[in-house]
């Protein structure tokens, strides 16, 4: 019988990764039309315009260390690493796996990136976990950025005219990231105590 693997994410993790992306994307959609000029341009990502007539939203890419690439859009991320690449969706948190060599580029709508398939395996799950780190990394240090560029005005402002107040005031979403990418990478060293044989055994 196979060894059952542990869940992809805690529950809790899940929950407060869901409601932080949710936070930091509405921000991003407001950096976009910053006043003093577009941040994440600013920051040195891409746009890949939506063409007008069509539905979806624009997308933003970068480089990330090593061979990896970074892709926004106003519904979640895609992480992507040599042969892997994964979503992380706005809604639910939830790492999906992408069969990036099918992807038709560009992308404007997260049908685009064709069926998504749920990390199953030891290997597909670390690189789930892998992604989400990396996200919450490059998140943290982008709003490091932003605080050290503009002042904290500017997040204040980007909260406040969110629809439901946020539980995470505007100087503390990167230090809340540098949180989340340190229990998802904890992960790893509990994935791998799953794995490895009872003492005794």
């Amino acid at each position: 019988m196979a060894t059952a693997l542990p869940p992809l994410l805690p529950l809790e993790l899940r929950r407060d990764a869901e409601r932080l992306f949710d936070i930091t994307l509405g921000c991003l959609g407001k950096d976009v039309s910053f006043p003093g000029g577009n941040l994440l341009l600013r920051r040195g990502l891409s746009r890949t315009r939506r063409p007008e007539g069509h539905k979806g939203c624009s997308a933003y890419g970068g480089v990330l260390p090593g061979r990896g690439a970074l892709t926004m859009w106003g519904f979640g991320v895609l992480c992507s690493e040599e042969t892997e690449a994964v979503l992380i969706a706005r809604e639910g948190f939830s790492p999906r796996l992408v069969e990036a060599a099918r992807v038709e580029w560009p992308v404007f709508l997260a049908e685009g990136l064709g069926p998504l398939r749920e990390p199953v395996t030891f290997e597909e799950q670390r690189a789930a976990r892998r992604a989400v780190v990396t996200v919450a990394e490059w998140l943290a240090g982008y709003e490091e950025w932003v605080l050290a560029t503009l002042g904290v005005g500017w997040r204040r402002e980007c909260l406040a005219s969110r629809r439901k107040g946020s539980p995470v005031g505007a100087e503390e979403l990167a230090g809340a990231w540098w949180r989340i990418a340190t229990r998802a990478r904890a992960l790893e060293f509990a994935g791998n105590d799953w794995n490895a044989p009872w003492a005794g055994a």
